[in-house]
């Protein structure tokens, strides 16, 4: 009898276990953060309508939540202008123990403006304390009930965007905010990057949308919250993907604004031109969607470096500015680059062609660090032309774009294994 029990408790286990690499698990959750009040918006030191008088479509905050191996990591996109939370950085780490999180606002001009500017000592408005608690609550329900998951990437184009700083005769670069005639000025990066996340029935349940550009096509004649044309893309494709949870990821937007603007004074006429620019966008993801493909298989896995980086003022040595930036690489081949601020165009190109990884993606606007909103971050070449962002309304020291991409490619290599303590063979 005992030699039979041996038997059976042998040949009850579960066929496979043993061995088995854990396997990703993501969670999914989403909040309404649309302000209760109308108050100032953000973006557009000129606008001509003041405070926000209604909301024409509502701003929410998304989580994707994934754990392999022990590991965890949040991503949240959001609409808004730009966001820094010290305090949810804590909770984040020490209430829920997601040592990476990843926060991600689409730069909508069209949001509230509760941060105070760079440099000042100005208190925030009230708005980020309630911001903060929805956002860990939404990041609890994710990490709630993860499911088993599989990855899929895609990638399309569409030009839908024109580089802003326009060479001039003087031999200087000056921005062209408004451009109504819709002339393709460049160089830009068209292409969009799609990450689907979907269960073991290969139901799609979350799709992140990478894309450069701008979210001012509502111009400063608006005083609508809006998500602008990224709430139009989320909406569209979640719309036509039953049961998914569009997510927007900026890209290194610096210098691009979007083809489509809105610069009636007409609002009707301007909120069609939005919802133009993003369903032009919408049905080239949509296009792409069919042709999205399982990564190859790998270990579940998820790692990361994060640092703070510090940088003299460009115009004052006496100050400095610190920008905490983090690479991920998720199962071994999806490797992130994480900026927070506006990076310019050359830092995600740079990334794409040098980063030493099957899927690179390049987050812009991303704050994974309590450190303050860094402001531009302009290139070598685009600081010494100048204009907007590139050498006014910027503070960073020349040359911080360039040192970002160096510290991730060496972090890159160092999440794959490829540093040692002594020197390597001859």
């Amino acid at each position: 009898m005992r030699h039979l029990l041996i038997f059976l408790l042998f040949f009850s286990i579960p066929i496979g276990l043993e061995g088995q690499e854990p396997p990703l698990r993501a969670g999914l959750s989403r909040v309404d953060i649309t302000p209760s009040f109308f108050g100032p918006m953000y973006g557009y030191s000129n606008r001509r309508c003041g405070d926000a008088s209604s909301v024409h479509d509502r701003l929410h905050a998304k989580v994707l939540y994934l754990e392999a191996a022990g590991n965890r990591m949040a991503i949240v996109t959001m609409d808004l202008g730009s966001m820094e939370a010290p305090n949810l950085f804590r909770r984040v780490t020490e209430e829920l123990h997601i040592p990476l999180l990843l926060l991600a606002p689409s730069h909508t001009h069209s949001a509230p403006r509760f941060l105070p500017p760079l440099r000042s000592k100005d208190e925030p408005s009230p708005y980020l304390a309630e911001l903060e608690e929805k956002l860990f609550q939404a990041i609890r329900e994710a990490m709630r009930e993860p499911f088993e998951a599989r990855l899929s990437i895609a990638r399309g184009s569409s030009q839908l965007g024109y580089n802003r700083l326009l060479l001039r005769d003087d031999g200087r670069a000056r921005a062209v905010f408004d451009n109504l005639e819709r002339l393709p000025y460049g160089p830009v990066d068209p292409e969009f990057v799609l990450l689907q996340v979907s269960d073991l029935q290969d139901q799609p349940r979350a799709l992140l949308m990478h894309y450069a550009a701008h979210p001012v096509v509502l111009g400063s004649t608006s005083c609508v919250y809006s998500a602008d044309f990224p709430g139009v893309l989320q909406a569209r494709v979640e719309s036509a993907v039953p049961g998914v949870q569009a997510m927007f990821v900026q890209g290194a937007a610096g210098c691009t604004n979007p083809l489509f603007q809105g610069r009636t004074g007409d609002q009707e006429k301007d909120l069609a031109t939005m919802t133009k620019m993003g369903e032009l966008l919408a049905e080239e993801v949509l296009r792409s969607v069919k042709t999205l493909a399982p990564i190859a298989d790998a270990p579940a896995s998820i790692g990361h470096r994060t640092r703070t980086l510090r940088f003299p003022d460009r115009w004052d040595p006496s100050e400095h500015v610190s920008l905490g930036m983090s690479t991920v690489l998720i199962n071994g081949q999806i490797a992130i680059a994480t900026v927070p601020g506006e990076p310019f165009l050359e830092m995600q190109t740079r990334w794409k062609r040098e980063a030493d990884a099957a899927h690179p993606l390049f987050f812009g606007y991303t704050q994974t660090t309590p450190d303050r909103w860094p402001g531009y971050i302009p290139d070598i070449r685009s600081a010494a032309y100048g204009g907007y962002g590139a050498d006014t309304s910027t503070t960073i020291a020349v040359g911080a774009a360039e040192e970002i991409i160096n510290q991730h490619r060496i972090q890159l290599y160092d999440l794959k294994g490829m540093w040692h303590k002594e020197p390597g063979r001859p």
